[in-house]
Parts: structure tokens; sequence; C-alpha cells
């Protein structure tokens, strides 16, 4: 497979959908490239890049750098901002399985930290475990640069179709 040029600001804001972070899902799984997620102002503060996405599988990798913006108190990111980079797999894996146009919204998210997470690079890993008619379920793990997993989640989500 060749090379395929990021989506263009044009591509991006005029596609048939008002959620363009599942457009770049959808161009991503069409043959686009490994790229920077320019579809979601957090995202895109956090140096968010889509890494992988298997629509069979309902699995979506994300990598995410977070700079020392989002650090408190002994230089660890703010829980917050671990549940969004989990809630942004999650919510991607779901995505990757909707048709283009049809879009989800997190409902309930319980996460668990399994230790601080200080600034530095992470992946995290989401997954869909079910997609029903109105919800869907998922679950994602977020892990450092050294392997270890930093936290994880599952989130039930509504489904707009």
């Amino acid at each position: 497979m060749g090379y395929t040029a990021p989506m263009s600001d044009y591509e991006l804001h005029s596609a048939p959908t008002n959620n363009l972070d599942h457009v770049l899902i959808h161009h991503f799984v069409n043959g686009g490239p490994p790229s920077a997620i320019a579809s979601n102002p957090l995202a895109v503060l956090l140096a968010g890049y889509l890494l992988q996405v298997d629509t069979a599988a309902g699995m979506v990798q994300m990598r995410f750098a977070p700079d020392h913006r989002f650090l408190q108190g002994k230089g660890v990111i703010q829980g917050g901002i671990v549940c969004a980079m989990l809630d942004f797999a999650m919510a991607f894996a779901v995505l990757a399985r909707l048709r283009l146009g049809d879009g989800v919204t997190t409902v309930n998210l319980n996460a668990s930290f399994l230790r601080s997470a200080g600034q530095g690079i992470y992946v995290a890993s989401g997954y869909l475990d079910q997609l029903g008619n109105n919800l869907a379920f998922s679950h994602a793990s977020l892990t450092a640069a050294d392997g270890s997993i930093v936290a994880t989640a599952c989130s039930t989500l509504k489904l707009f179709r």
C-alpha cells in the first residue's frame, strides 16, 4: 500500500457528518496513514495521534503526550486528563464500528488508577465489548512508555443513529 496524505482541513471540515473524530477514523480505515488527531481540540492539546484501527476486532490504539500544562502536584497528570485519554480510546473504538454519520456519547465511565502518570508518552488502547441498538460497552487501558499500565476504564456509550 502506498503513502496516502493526511486529510486536508477542507476534507476534514466538509465531510457529511458533524463528528470530525468519526471522519478521521473513517479516513484512516479507508487507507489513510497514522496521523495526528486534529479533529478535536482536546486531542490536539494532548498531542493525540491515531496509531491503529481494527474495525473487525473493535480496537483502536492512540498515542498521547500531555505536556506540563496537565501536571498537578508532584508532577503527575491530573486524573481527569487520564480519564480523557481513556475516553477517547473507548469512544473511537465504538465509532470505528459505526456508519459514518452515526455518533456516540459517554453515559458512564469507571476508571481505575493503577499508578501515577508523569509527563511522557502514553498509548491508549480501546476495545468494543458489545454493540447494541442504543448502547455500546467498551474498555480501555493506558500504558506508559515503559510498558506499565497506568490506568484502565470501562464505559457505557449511547449511540446516535
